[in-house]
């Protein structure tokens, strides 16, 4: 069976194969409020999953208020927020397990910054990286929403 015939045939809409999750506190809570999942989990083989987070924006976990304190705080929030959903469906390092990562951004000039933050917090990881550069973000006074992608591999 090639991996296309395994996804149609173990997963189909509103199958109970997709699993949601949240993140405990003030975040999860908002995204579930609003329809969200923080992350979703779809299986690919009989060994493996493929998580997807929803796109973060700089959020503090603790209290789910919007980090606009500098933009390097901001950044560095999204990567907390990403790394704590990763984390809660199960991949083990996080972001530094993510295989993709996509970023929307505001201001070209901005990129340099965020993967500035990302090779701090994540020294030597090298995933797929797509960034596009939108209009607006739909978070007012928010400068980037990003989304990570990992597979967790369970034996």
């Amino acid at each position: 069976m090639n991996f296309i015939s395994y996804l149609f045939e173990k997963v189909t809409p509103g199958s109970s194969h997709v699993e949601s999750k949240w993140l405990p506190g003030p975040v999860g809570e908002m995204l579930r409020s609003a329809g969200i999942a923080t992350t979703t989990t779809v299986p690919f083989s009989a060994s493996g999953k493929l998580v997807t987070t929803t796109t973060h924006v700089g959020l503090d976990l603790n209290t789910g208020a919007l980090v606009t304190s500098s933009i390097e705080d901001e950044f560095t929030a999204i990567f907390v927020c990403l790394d704590a959903a990763l984390r809660n469906a199960g991949v083990q390092r996080g972001v530094g397990d993510a295989h993709k990562i996509t970023a929307y951004l505001i201001n070209a000039a901005d990129e340099p910054i965020l993967q500035r933050i990302f090779r701090e917090r994540y020294p030597g990881h090298c995933p797929a990286w797509g960034t596009a550069i939108v209009p607006a973000i739909v978070v007012p006074n928010m400068r980037a929403e990003v989304q990570a992608e990992a597979m967790l591999l369970e034996s």
